[in-house]
This record gives C-alpha cells, sequence and structure tokens, in this order.
C-alpha cells in the first residue's frame, strides 16, 4: 500500500477545508434555492457536496485519498456551522465511502474522467442509502426516491466528477502541482508518448 507522503496530507487538508468552507456556503444557498423548486428540484446543486473526494483522488492518487477529503470537508462544514447538523458529516461518511469505491473498482490506477464521474454517481448512490437510513423508507415515495436519486447521480457525475477534473486540470497548468502524483503520472505518459515517436 503506497504511504502518504507530508506534502499530500498537508494538500489534502487544505483542500478538504476549501471545499467544507465551499459546502457550507453552498447550504446556505440551498435554503432559498429549494424554497422556490423544492427539494427534489433542488438536487441539481448535489454534486458540489461531493466533489472534494475526486479532486483530492485525481491529484493524490492513493488509497483512501477520495474517503479521507470528503469526510474531512464534511467535517468542515459541521464545524463552521451547517443548518444540516450532525447528518452533513454522516452523509459525508457515506458519500466518501461511494466515491472511493470508483477508484478502488479499478485497483486505484484510473483517474480519468470516467472514473471521476463514477466517483460523483457513487457517492450519490451512497448518500441517497444514508438518506433512506436516516429518514426510513416511507419518507420517499418510490416516484421521488427514483427521480430525487437520478438528478443526484447526474450532478454528482457533473459538478462532482467532471468539475472535479476541469478544476485540477486548470491548476495544474498553473503549475503548483508539479511534485504531486498527477503531474508525475502525466509525465511519464508524456515521456512514452514522445519515445514511442
Amino acid at each position: 500500500m503506497k504511504t502518504w507522503k507530508m506534502k499530500e496530507v498537508v494538500l489534502a487538508v487544505i483542500l478538504a477545508v476549501a471545499c467544507g468552507v465551499i459546502y457550507l456556503g453552498w447550504s446556505t444557498l440551498w435554503i432559498p434555492i429549494s424554497a422556490i423548486v423544492g427539494p427534489v428540484g433542488a438536487g441539481f446543486m448535489f454534486g458540489i457536496w461531493v466533489i472534494a473526494s475526486p479532486i483530492v483522488a485525481y491529484i493524490i492518487r492513493k488509497p483512501g485519498a477520495a474517503f479521507i477529503a470528503e469526510v474531512a470537508a464534511a467535517a468542515v462544514e459541521l464545524l463552521t456551522g451547517s443548518h444540516f447538523g450532525l447528518s452533513a458529516l454522516l452523509v459525508g461518511v457515506f458519500q466518501g465511502i461511494g466515491s472511493e469505491i470508483a477508484f478502488a473498482l479499478f485497483g486505484y490506477k484510473r483517474y480519468n474522467l470516467f472514473t471521476l464521474m463514477l466517483s460523483g454517481a457513487l457517492a450519490a448512490v451512497f448518500g441517497m442509502l444514508y438518506n433512506i437510513i436516516a429518514n426510513g423508507f416511507g419518507y420517499y415515495t418510490l416516484e421521488v426516491f427514483l427521480i430525487t436519486l437520478g438528478i443526484h447521480v447526474i450532478s454528482g457525475m457533473i459538478l462532482g466528477g467532471w468539475l472535479a477534473k476541469v478544476v485540477v486540470d486548470a491548476l495544474a497548468n498553473t503549475g503548483v502541482l508539479e511534485q504531486y502524483e498527477l503531474m508525475k503520472e502525466k509525465r511519464k505518459k508524456d515521456n512514452v508518448n514522445v519515445s514511442g515517436l
């Protein structure tokens, strides 16, 4: 199992804190939006709440990165005053598990757009699992459950997975991620491509 370097731990903490603050702001924004379009309609916002996992996993590329990032970001959201209370942390644990599974399925060797979007989708599935456990099966009708799940999965794929790749690739272009696994893997591929010419 790959061990974490101190710089990776520090970066994961910084990103998790940043995402946790974003989560808190997004939670505050969710209140008026859900009042206008309803909680099901506001499900399109879901993906931002799972973006920490694919961002950190994509950069660091180590087992546990997705789970740790999501739980840490959820903890920051809770500690900074989320109106969701303790459930913000508990759902973060479930979402982190879902996200982590996406990378584990490929032996922590694939960090492409598909895997990042799958990470967001599975985070949504496990987030809904938490909602069922917390609220009971009677909380949703089957139709509302399926619609909510569908919206969350799509949002998780786009605002969680796809947006995470856009953000990290933009950061990578600035040169600030040169010492991390993301750029090391990229350099290896570039060298293989050059030598194969």
